[in-house]
């Protein structure tokens, strides 16, 4: 049976998001930072997908097909 996550809070990536106060120094580390997190998450859901079994994705409402073309897009691609 396969595990599926939808959302995750990261706190550095709230932190940010939400700080104004980020210094011109440390916003580009950051930035990164975030860029990596988010492309992480794209994994994890889209493993997870992949891994879905077919009862899950009809209580999802995504089709197997629509599953599949999602769980094969490289992580960089939205």
């Amino acid at each position: 049976m396969a595990n599926v996550t939808m959302h995750k809070t990261y706190t550095f990536g709230q932190l940010h998001k939400n700080r104004q106060d980020v210094s011109f120094f440390t916003a580009p580390f950051a930035s990164i930072v975030q860029k990596l997190i988010m492309w992480q998450d794209r994994l994890s859901e889209r493993a997870s997908l992949r891994d879905a079994d077919a009862h899950l994705l009809q209580d999802m409402g995504i089709t197997a097909q629509a599953a599949y073309q999602e769980a094969c897009k490289p992580f960089w691609v939205s």
